[in-house]
């Protein structure tokens, strides 16, 4: 019977072990991997840089040591174009966007932020989760990293700079600190826009916080990669005739034309399409 209960113990412990294993927080592992990936940046601390983990029996540390990069030294030598006038035009957009994204690269950070050039300009879309919590419009500890490279690319351009917070459309919570998605969305963009006014000396009158809610999505809400990717937060230098013409722009929902029908051009349909709005959610 000892013999047995002993088996029975160590075989119990070794399950609840396993399982405990088994169970991910998927917030928190995702949190590790964006403060590992921006402290060390490189994409593969693991894999990238380094020959074995057994060379020489001195592992993979000194190699990485070798490639951190200190948040202070980055982008201190790149310059945006067009830095003498401070202006970005259609004509040096492009350079503009590649500088920019090796700006995100050197941090490790091009996994959650990407730059392209659409109508408004040259946009600078985040991922939600690198910057907020699940329905929450308070900076999580990984926004500093990115806000603070962002901040210094406005600073050298004197170019208006709207900031527009996205979500999807499932709805909030009854327990939720905001109504709707339309609140939510206007939070994260003003709270975006107050943190880079501190991170540089800018002027607020080139700034906007715009909340957008489900109203341009980017992917398809009925799946939650589709979700995913609608929740985000947008920085938009703005620059008139911007638009690369290899680029295809994706077009606003239009709600009439699905629910209702096409409306008379005197008559817009805001509240209408306000109401169908203000119940979606961010996830």
């Amino acid at each position: 019977m000892e013999s047995y209960a002993d088996a029975m113990t160590l075989l119990l412990a070794f399950f609840i072990m396993m399982f405990a294993f088994a169970l991910v927080d998927e917030t928190k592992f995702f949190d590790f991997k964006v403060g590992m990936v921006t402290a060390l940046g490189i994409p593969s601390p693991v894999t990238e840089h380094a020959e074995s983990i057994l060379l020489d029996g001195s592992g993979i540390a000194p190699t990485l040591g070798d490639n951190m990069i200190p948040a202070d030294d980055l982008a201190d030598d790149t310059t945006v174009p067009g830095e003498a006038d401070g202006t970005i035009t259609p004509e040096n957009a492009e350079e503009v966007r590649n500088v920019i994204e090796q700006e995100f690269e050197a941090l490790g950070a091009s996994e959650y932020v990407s730059v392209e050039i659409d109508e408004r300009g040259v946009v600078i879309r985040f991922d939600s989760r690198i910057l907020f919590e699940s329905g929450s419009a308070e900076l999580n500890v990984n926004a500093p990293i990115v806000l603070d490279a962002t901040a210094r690319v406005i600073a050298d351009v004197d170019n208006g700079v709207d900031v527009e917070g996205h979500t999807d459309n499932v709805p909030l919570n009854a327990f939720a600190r905001f109504p709707s998605n339309w609140e939510l969305s206007g939070a994260r963009a003003s709270t975006v826009v107050r943190y880079l006014l501190d991170a540089a000396p800018l002027a607020p009158s080139r700034l906007a916080a715009v909340g957008m809610a489900d109203t341009r999505p980017r992917g398809s809400n009925s799946s939650e990669s589709g979700r995913a990717e609608n929740r985000r937060v947008e920085v938009v230098l703005r620059v008139e005739g911007a638009v690369a013409p290899e680029l295809q722009l994706i077009e606003p929902v239009d709600l009439f034309d699905e629910e209702f029908g096409r409306q008379d051009e005197g008559d817009s349909g805001e509240e209408d399409t306000a109401a169908q709005s203000a119940g979606s959610d961010d996830g």
